[in-house]
């Protein structure tokens, strides 16, 4: 059986990248032995500290460490991280030990300036990364993208979709209730997820008195916008229809969706000049559990037909609840409960964006 690394940077420090790199492994071990490389940042001193912000030096990472763990590798699926010196002299001493070794880099969100280097502090890492990708081109093979970019920085790009194990994910329970609307959002709370707009959307839905339905917002997990989040609501005086929970995961967070009937996607891309459509990995966890979804980005494995789904304008307006509660309504219309509408999204999952076929791409590549 051939022999493949799985190479990340600390990638088990995030819940939902550590998720999405169990998934990944269990399905390159259908096919090939499968072994994981971690690669560390140790301990640095102010100094290293400051001396890695210079574009010519490295961040320290254990590289040796990790180039001594390779042996024989058929292939090397690589997360991206920011290039440095280091990064690309990893790669050319991978390629160099073993000629016939596929590296490939999986590009998780692309064109990725504006989320990675955004912020007046990192760019630093900015210029390393403008200096030394472009020399990747030289030990790279191909680069994994979820965009419909042929080719990234010289290199020929494998396209496909940000897959999930489907029967790995709970399907939602419970029933509708009669004249009642919950809404869910769960993530970790940062600009492009744009949840101002939704709370913004339902202080116009209360300011009428003779609104049809109570309409409630469940925000799951911490991050930079919560704070933000939370002045808003008590600003509009939503404490009653807004609720804050903490980071969740396993059988409490399940217990939430149960609560829900329609989930989040993200409503603020367009701050990092994405227009295109979405292929975030909150949005397959979403149609496994079998959740109808508003959005403000397309998602990529839906069309405008896809009755499960309410795409809004990707920019800055407040989100018209009124709208969102007719999308509710004319699902319910169908005269069908809460279970057998998350079957019917759920076996669209199964068909569109389920592991096997993300990977499916990659492995044709590998085998070619």
């Amino acid at each position: 059986m051939k022999k493949g690394y799985y190479v990340h940077f600390q990638g088990r420090t995030s819940i939902g990248v550590s998720k999405k790199i169990d998934m990944q492994m269990e399905e390159f071990r259908k096919y090939y032995d499968m072994r994981e490389i971690e690669v560390e940042t140790p301990e640095r001193s102010l100094v290293e500290r400051i001396v890695g912000l210079f574009p010519v030096c490295s961040i320290r990472r254990n590289y040796g460490q990790a180039l001594e763990s390779i042996d024989n590798p058929a292939f090397l699926y690589v997360r991206r991280t920011v290039a440095d010196k280091a990064y690309v002299g990893f790669l050319r001493q991978v390629k160099q030990r073993f000629p016939d070794c596929k590296i490939i880099i999986e590009i998780f969100t692309y064109p990725y300036d504006k989320d990675d280097f955004g912020k007046w502090n990192a760019w630093p890492f900015y210029l390393k990364e403008i200096m030394y990708r472009r020399q990747l081109k030289r030990y790279v093979d191909r680069f994994v993208t979820y965009t419909q970019d042929k080719e990234i920085f010289g290199v020929p790009a494998i396209c496909t979709i940000n897959g999930i194990n489907v029967e790995g994910i709970r399907m939602v329970q419970g029933e509708y209730q009669e004249n009642r609307l919950t809404m869910i959002g769960v993530a970790f709370m940062q600009k492009h997820h744009g949840y101002e707009r939704i709370i913004e959307g339902l202080q116009e839905y209360y300011r009428d008195k003779n609104h049809k339905y109570s309409v409630r917002l469940l925000l799951v997990g911490d991050g930079p916008e919560k704070a933000k989040y939370l002045e808003m609501v008590e600003m509009y005086q939503l404490q009653d229809f807004v609720k804050f929970y903490p980071t969740m995961s396993g059988a409490k967070l399940d217990e939430m969706y149960d609560r829900s009937d329609i989930a989040l996607s993200s409503f603020g891309t367009y701050k990092s000049g994405f227009y295109g459509k979405l292929s975030a990995l909150k949005t397959r966890e979403c149609l496994a559990k079998g959740m109808p979804m508003i959005t403000g980005c397309e998602i990529d494995v839906l069309d405008d037909n896809y009755r499960y789904v309410r795409n809004f304008v990707n920019g800055p307006e407040k989100v018209d609840i009124s709208e969102v509660v007719e999308f509710f309504e004319n699902i319910i219309e169908e005269g069908i409960g809460k279970q057998e509408i998350a079957q019917i999204i759920r076996q669209y999952a199964y068909g569109h964006v389920g592991m096997e076929s993300a990977i499916k791409p990659i492995i044709d590549y590998i085998e070619s």
